[in-house]
């Protein structure tokens, strides 16, 4: 790590504890207490808001209230891990037919590799309940993308509801790619808000084969509502470099499992 790297840690660190203190920082007041710039300060949120950090505000920024928020007109780079993971994952999906995305950051990452090697010819159809991976999704000509509509999670941007529910429900799909907040042995796949269990429960419903994608926080974690089964998942697919004791429940039970890992 460079001298520069190893102090903008220090600083990050300092923005990230004072933010858990205060719920908001300011970049006067930080750059003072510091002794940097104003703009170095800034610069800092800048890369602190793209790692899904904060949220930048006039003046300085706020904490976000769960999860990383990933802004519309500023989506941050998939993490390295889920880069890898989505490749394999689009590797064992099909090229024509239909396929059904969840709403996550594993699914995010999967349209981004999904537009950066799309299929040569027409032919796949994407729906997904995602605003940010339908607008990733609309760059690549060659699918045809449909997005669910519902009403929209201030945080994650999903669409959900009434209304997200009836429209998946009407579908059919080869392949239904979800991501939940947990997956585990005992308790399958969980989500952490009831609108969120019903469109996951509608999403597995969907799919001919159900892939689940599934985070270092995900794996052996159960969330406050169960929507599915394993005995409704075909596979899961594990980002990062899980240990083999975490893999094994799953394994155990005949559970494909598809692992990532740094290439």
């Amino acid at each position: 790590m460079t001298v520069q790297h190893a102090q903008a840690a220090v600083r990050y660190q300092a923005i990230a504890d004072l933010l858990a203190a205060d719920g908001r920082v300011d970049v006067v007041d930080i750059a003072n207490r510091l002794g940097v710039a104003q703009e170095t300060i800034r610069r800092d949120l800048r890369a602190m808001e793209t790692a899904g950090k904060l949220q930048r505000v006039h003046g300085g920024a706020v904490r976000l209230a769960t999860g990383p928020l990933i802004l519309l007109n500023n989506q941050p780079a998939a993490a390295q891990d889920d880069l890898v993971i989505a490749a394999r994952v689009w590797d064992e999906l099909p090229r024509r037919g239909t396929i059904l995305l969840g709403t996550g950051s594993l699914t995010l990452a999967l349209a981004h590799v999904m537009v950066g090697s799309q299929p040569k010819a027409h032919g796949l159809t994407i729906a997904t309940n995602s605003l940010d991976a339908a607008i990733v999704l609309s760059r690549a000509s060659r699918l045809e993308v449909y997005n669910i509509g519902g009403t929209v999670s201030p945080v994650t941007r999903a669409q959900e509801g009434d209304w997200a529910v009836h429209e998946m429900e009407r579908l059919h799909v080869d392949v239904s790619v979800v991501c939940p907040a947990g997956i585990s042995v005992d308790r399958g796949l969980t989500e952490g808000t009831p609108a969120a269990a019903a469109v996951s429960q509608a999403e597995v419903a969907s799919g001919d084969r159900v892939i689940a994608l599934a985070g270092p926080r995900t794996l052996g974690v159960s969330a406050f509502l169960q929507f599915a089964s394993l005995d409704q998942v075909d596979s899961v697919a594990v980002a990062g470099s899980p240990s083999q004791a975490a893999l094994h429940p799953f394994l155990e039970r005949g559970i494909t499992i598809i692992v990532g890992g740094t290439s």
